[in-house]
């Protein structure tokens, strides 16, 4: 069966559902097909690490409760978290990985760790 390569138009033999010539034209095709998709995650991972990082050094330092003001002189983005857990009386804890947050109503952040 004679089939034209997706990636670089040559035509090569094979089996009749192959739609590439090479591996190198494979791994292109897909390399370019999903760098969005892998950007979008590494910038999402990224945000997650910078946040548990911020968590982890003021947990290290001993400081369990800090002003939300604090986190957010230190970048902290809130809008992501890797979890969010809600207790039967409404109370929102999150979660950055191993660390969790939750906020009181003078908007101090009480910080613990697993």
């Amino acid at each position: 069966m004679t089939n034209e390569c997706i990636e670089c138009g040559k035509i090569f033999t094979g089996r009749s559902d192959k739609k590439f010539c090479c591996d190198m034209c494979r791994n292109s095709w897909h390399n370019r097909h999903y760098r969005e998709e892998r950007n979008i995650l590494s910038v999402v991972n990224s945000r997650l690490a910078a946040n548990r990082r911020i968590l982890e050094n003021l947990y290290c330092d001993g400081r369990r409760k800090v002003p939300r003001a604090l986190l957010e002189e230190k970048k902290f983005d809130f809008a992501h978290f890797t979890s969010l857990e809600k207790s039967s009386l409404g109370r929102k804890t999150y979660r950055c990985y191993e660390f969790s947050y939750c906020s009181d109503l003078r908007q101090n952040i009480t910080i613990d760790k697993d």
